[in-house]
């Protein structure tokens, strides 16, 4: 009954017998983690192996949080929240950057109650100007094409920002290609690829949806493909050196000028292991009347 599974779990409560440092006891549970498959091992048998060793890895865990955190900026009030055992784990308080105080403020967290309060305290904003892309272990491009159109790329957009815009005509639709290229083994995948103002996605699960207008075949590693307002997000269990293709279909509906932000894939629980496309302006066309 020996398997890597196997191995790994009982590797892993070895090290909790030891008590061993943390950071590699977490090493060695996120290693045995990143063997499932559709959120499983091989079998029952590895199942059972794999939870054993779970369940003491979960007497480590300190006491569920019950308490109460408050955030104040510049003497201001942001936020109160309750952390209540498993039912409230994580919380966002966002402030628009008009609104930030200007000078020099304090931030100040207060908690109160038992238990661990961990927060990340982040100050984003954009550049002028359509910025290139990043490549941080992984890469991604994104082609636009028309449907039904063969190889005829419309715009290819890379590392490069490119100054020239991309002009569509209003009413039609196109298919979006996201091209990801990985040179060693990744676990837990996200691709993230925002829609720019102008467009729609189409989605072709619908029975009302025509098989004149079908996007290119995706890569079938790739999976869990999930079409939001405003982006398309879709996730990869695990990814082997090589080049892979997620397709959707996009619809240009308002006319004018946008933003269109390049698309993005990272690890899950390595965030900064990641690559991003260049962002790029898209011009939507109206009828001529």
């Amino acid at each position: 009954m020996s398997s890597q599974t196997t191995a790994q779990a009982q590797a892993l409560r070895l090290f909790i017998a030891q008590k061993s440092k943390p950071e590699m006891v977490d090493r060695l549970l996120q290693s045995l983690l990143a063997q499932r498959r559709n959120g499983m091992w091989q079998n029952s048998y590895d199942n059972a192996q794999a939870l054993t060793a779970l369940v003491e890895y979960s007497q480590l865990q300190p006491k569920p949080a019950n308490f109460v955190a408050k955030v104040q900026l510049g003497g201001k009030n942001l936020g109160e929240i309750r952390f209540d055992s498993y039912h409230n784990l994580s919380a966002d308080v966002k402030i628009p950057m008009a609104e930030l105080p200007r000078g020099r403020r304090d931030l100040l967290l207060q908690k109160s109650g038992e238990g661990r309060l961990h927060y990340l305290a982040a100050y984003r904003y954009r550049l002028q100007g359509n910025q290139p892309g990043r490549f941080n272990g992984l890469r991604v491009t994104r082609e636009v094409r028309g449907v039904g159109s063969g190889e005829n790329v419309l715009q290819k957009v890379g590392l490069y920002a490119k100054d020239k815009p991309l002009s569509l005509e209003s009413g039609q639709v196109f298919d979006v290609g996201l091209e990801i290229i990985v040179d060693h083994p990744v676990e837990h995948v996200v691709i993230n690829d925002p829609l720019a103002a102008g467009l729609e996605a189409v989605d072709a699960s619908f029975q009302t949806a025509t098989a004149a207008l079908q996007a290119l075949a995706d890569s079938w590693e790739v999976g869990f493909k999930t079409i939001y307002r405003d982006r398309i997000v879709a996730y990869a269990d695990h990814l082997d050196p090589g080049v892979y293709s997620l397709h959707y279909l996009v619809r240009s509906v308002t006319p004018g000028t946008f933003l269109w932000p390049g698309a993005e894939v990272r690890l899950q629980y390595a965030p900064e292991e990641f690559g991003r496309a260049a962002d790029s302006t898209l011009v939507v066309e109206g009828f001529e009347r």
